[in-house]
């Protein structure tokens, strides 16, 4: 047995089939509408109101004739058309605290957990920059559903897409070229690598704009077009005000670029020079842009570890889409399958996605948005565009991979793109892959007052985040651990802080940061569920070796009652949330656990309690400690000994 609550649902159906024969009626479908009563009416409730309409009270054959021949449910009550079910809390406590003592760490593993196979890329920043708090809340997503599948035995592979042929690495590859050996020194001693690439990249990328700008506006001036200039004026400003905000953050760094880059004539288009050069496999433009991208790569690793995070694979964009012909075979393919899709405008290649869409009618077979745009996938100058490169990386994985579901996480702002990528793929004719891939889309992530801007170096970084978290904490904890505990402890916190935060929204909505809310200690936040983890694992210490369980108390106490019923519940908490891909689900189930048996502790007394009833709270103590420690594994929040 693995699943407790499976054995009540099986009672309700044989309740439900007895139930059906006495009256010649099959009511098998209606163990699908099962869902909690109200406390006060029993466990569980059935909405029945078309039955007791029909064939009017029941409650006699119910508790007469059928409960006497079930193994669990010991009443039966009928109220305003609604079955409430109760069950004997003793037989169903031995069940449960024998089942979580047996499996320990495996509990929460059920034959309703899917056991297909998973690929799951998730986080994949540009690695031009640090990453930001959006990409904390990618990541934390992606890598709990890698955990939450693992759990449930499936296999899993987790990749990182690199991408290194995107319209940003021109100006990384470029800015790292003309202060090579600056940023080399800064990461050699001990500058966190993205974060000196991320200088590189805004301020080049300012400089660029600058020119740019410059250019237009003397055409401007030379045309008499003075009000079109001045704005332009205006714009450029922000972007030298930028370079003046780096002057302060690093002025040898800054200085050292605009010498650099001043030397070159144009650089917007050394910019799109590189970028095509790049996607050519230019030997010279290759290295450069790789070295600068390994060390952002270097500094996302450090990162990512800081919250128990990694991958199987790190797949670079040009060796995934480009140099393998990957971006060709998408061009070639449509061309050759549904040329009637494919228009050419001066040059650049369209994918008609709109129409193929219309005409075929895919919008539920593929689960696409209502509007879906037609899809540029060639630039007039030859260069492919993302899109392209992201329809080749879904082939490479089709041809070197065996997978029931590839599911990607990616913003949601992105839902058209991913709609072209599936109807492109249909289009070659991969019509099991299109179906198979999953856009695992997640809103925004929003700070008060804070609006970001990558280009600009304006953002709130996902190390800085983690910091500020840590900081915080640390003020609570440095009286209470040495030095070197109060750091462990500090940053295991800031961790366990983090990672709840970005799993307590549904994906689905936008996620609003808030301090009071990420380090509340009394509810519904990961130092929340850790201190509780703590506290089951201080009283078990206490109590020394775990008793073994002979009896279960007569009486039970409400608390009681409330903690065995959810730690029954788990497996089919973790098979749903699987099913589903629904993450928020466990973290609601964690947080009510935990205040449920906050509540408990501070209302009854464990290890002091009677002999018979203090062997029996131990047990429920160590249950609970189980399954939130299992609960804590699948969502990456650290467990402590102490805190």
């Amino acid at each position: 047995m693995s699943n407790p609550y499976n054995e009540v649902i099986k009672d309700v159906q044989r309740l439900l089939e007895f139930l059906g024969t006495e009256i010649n009626i099959d009511l098998a479908k209606y163990v699908n509408e099962v869902m909690r009563a109200p406390s006060q009416y029993g466990y569980l409730t059935i909405p029945m109101h078309n039955v007791v309409r029909e064939y009017g009270n029941l409650e006699e054959i119910i508790n007469s004739k059928i409960i006497p021949k079930l193994r669990l449910i010991n009443k039966a009550v009928l109220i305003n058309g609604y079955l409430n079910i109760d069950i004997n809390i003793r037989d169903y406590a031995n069940i449960v605290l024998s089942t979580i003592n047996s499996l320990s760490d495996k509990y929460g593993i059920s034959e309703k957990c899917p056991s297909s196979s998973y690929i799951i890329e998730h986080t994949s920043a540009n690695p031009a920059k640090p990453m930001h708090i959006g990409h904390g809340r990618n990541a934390v997503l992606g890598d709990s559903l890698a955990r939450l599948l693992r759990f449930c035995g499936a296999s899993v592979r987790v990749h990182f897409y690199v991408n290194d042929c995107g319209d940003q690495m021109p100006y990384v590859g470029i800015g790292y070229y003309v202060a090579k050996d600056l940023v080399l020194n800064r990461v050699n001693n001990g500058w966190k690598p993205d974060d000196v690439m991320g200088i590189i990249y805004s301020v080049t990328y300012a400089v660029s704009e600058i020119k740019r700008l410059s250019k237009q506006i003397e055409q401007f001036k030379s045309e008499g077009k003075y009000e079109d200039a001045n704005k332009l004026i205006s714009e450029r400003d922000e972007w030298i005000s930028v370079i003046n905000n780096f002057m302060e953050r690093d002025k040898e760094l800054t200085e050292t670029l605009l010498k650099g880059l001043g030397k070159f004539e144009d650089l917007p288009l050394m910019v799109k020079q590189w970028s095509r050069a790049y996607e050519e496999g230019d030997e010279f433009v290759r290295k450069v842009i790789r070295e600068a991208v390994d060390i952002v790569l270097k500094g996302f690793r450090i990162t990512l570890d800081r919250l128990g995070i990694s991958f199987d694979s790190w797949d670079f964009e040009s060796e995934v889409a480009v140099d393998n012909g990957g971006t060709s075979r998408v061009i070639n393919e449509l061309l050759r399958k549904v040329p009637q899709y494919v228009e050419r405008d001066d040059g650049a290649v369209v994918f008609r996605a709109d129409k193929y869409a219309q005409d075929l009618g895919l919008w539920n077979e593929l689960k696409l948005p209502k509007y879906i745009p037609k899809a540029t996938l060639l630039r007039s100058d030859g260069t492919s565009l993302y899109l392209t490169r992201d329809i080749a990386y879904a082939l490479w994985f089709w041809d070197n991979f065996k997978f029931d579901r590839l599911i990607r996480v990616i913003g949601s702002e992105q839902a058209h793109p991913q709609a072209q990528l599936k109807l492109a793929l249909h289009a070659m004719g991969y019509h099991d892959l299109a179906r198979k891939l999953i856009h695992y889309s997640y809103e925004m992530v929003n700070l008060a007052g804070m609006k970001m801007s990558g280009r600009k170096g304006v953002y709130i970084s996902l190390d800085e985040l983690l910091n500020e978290a840590k900081d915080r904490i640390m003020e609570i904890v440095k009286n209470r651990f040495s030095p070197d505990e109060a750091n462990r402890v500090a940053e295991a916190v800031a961790t366990g802080a983090i990672r709840y935060s970005f799993l307590s929204v549904s994906p689905n909505k936008p996620l609003t940061f808030s301090w009071d809310k990420v380090l509340n200690l009394k509810q519904n936040s990961g130092p929340f569920v850790q201190y509780t983890y703590v506290r089951t694992n201080g009283i078990l210490e206490k109590a020394g070796e775990i008793p073994k369980l002979t009896q279960i108390p007569n009486n039970i106490a409400g608390e009681e009652r409330e903690l065995i019923l959810l730690l029954g519940e788990y497996p089919e908490v973790i098979a749903r949330a699987a099913q589903e891909l629904r993450l928020e689900n466990i973290i609601e189930y964690v947080n009510k656990l935990s205040l449920v048996f906050n509540s408990y502790y501070e209302k009854y007394p464990v290890l002091n309690a009677e002999a018979g009833i203090r062997e029996f709270r131990i047990n429920l103590v160590n249950a609970m400690r189980t399954v939130l420690g299992n609960a804590m594994g699948i969502l990456g929040i650290p467990r402590l000994r102490r805190m």
